[in-house]
């Protein structure tokens, strides 16, 4: 990932940028990992970076977890529980934070769990329930109106994934992204692919391949 990322640091603004890691997804776990690669990831590249355990309602709700977000050129959400993410965040001074660096010019990214979330809807297992247990669609965090993302999607393919396309919400572009790959939009509301894998649009129950160095088009997939 370290050529995508230095893509991303690219386009965020800051000299140096500056990182907050958000491991809130994974907030049931050990986050070290999840800080300590991250972090590692992003100094590598000349950024100053930091890890933010705002873990829970508590955490995202600390004033000194929202002022290390707030003065954040670019935020990075970790892997980990959709569901338990968009619980977490919803409606809190993180998420308003968050939502205002993104509105003044800085970058957000997301891994997994924290890609899924960005959208009006998510794929979420049952509260308790384990890892083999089926997914449904709940709302996201709707910072990608009519969006929906599958990550991992390199583990599934298209006839795994034709039924969650079919019990989507009516509309919904369910988008599909292969491991070490990304759709970043910066300059222009088009998406562009970038990595070693592929990003499927699913519309109108058809699937639509996209390959690294290849343009989504805003009127296949229109992101915010």
């Amino acid at each position: 990932m370290v050529p995508i990322d230095r893509e991303l640091v690219r386009h965020t603004p800051g000299d140096p940028p500056t990182v907050a890691i958000l491991p809130t997804a994974a907030g049931l776990e050990d986050v070290t990992s999840w800080i300590t690669m991250g972090v590692a990831q992003f100094q590598g590249l000349g950024c100053e970076a930091y890890g933010v355990r705002a873990l829970d309602r508590e955490g995202v709700e600390n004033p000194e977890h929202i002022a290390a977000l707030a003065r954040a050129n670019l935020i990075y959400l970790s892997g980990g529980s959709p569901g338990y993410l968009v619980d977490t965040l919803r409606a809190s001074p993180a998420w308003s934070a968050i939502v205002k660096v993104w509105e003044s010019g800085g970058s957000l990214a997301g891994s997994s769990a924290g890609a899924m979330a960005f959208g009006e809807w998510t794929m979420v297992r049952p509260r308790g329930a384990g890892r083999g247990s089926p997914f449904s669609w709940s709302p996201g965090l709707n910072l990608m109106p009519g969006i929906g993302v599958i990550p991992h999607y390199d583990r599934f393919g298209p006839e795994r994934t034709r039924p969650r396309v079919a019990d989507a919400p009516p509309g919904l572009l369910v988008v599909g992204i292969d491991e070490d790959t990304v759709v970043m939009r910066s300059d222009s509301r088009a998406g562009q692919v970038l990595g070693r894998g592929t990003v499927t649009v699913w519309r109108n129950n058809e699937p639509i391949v996209f390959r690294h160095g290849e343009t989504i088009p805003i009127d296949v997939l229109p992101l915010p």
